[in-house]
């Protein structure tokens, strides 16, 4: 799929899948933080925060599902 193709929202989630899947070793209190904050987010980039705020979260829940 072509970039131009994807939202901004794909594009965040997309982003941060692959750069910061390291990540997933933090605590699920820690990623369900950093997702939260980065839902807040208002303005021009809200959409592409969103995105990247919705994978944070995705990783939370599955390392609380593995405790």
């Amino acid at each position: 799929m072509d970039r131009q193709e994807l939202t901004d929202f794909e594009i965040g989630y997309k982003y941060v899948r692959k750069r910061y899947s390291v990540l997933a070793k933090r605590s699920y209190q820690d990623l369900w933080a950093l997702g939260i904050a980065y839902l807040q987010t208002r303005g021009s980039n809200a959409e592409l925060s969103r995105g990247m705020g919705f994978y944070f979260l995705e990783l939370a829940l599955r390392s609380a599902s593995l405790r």
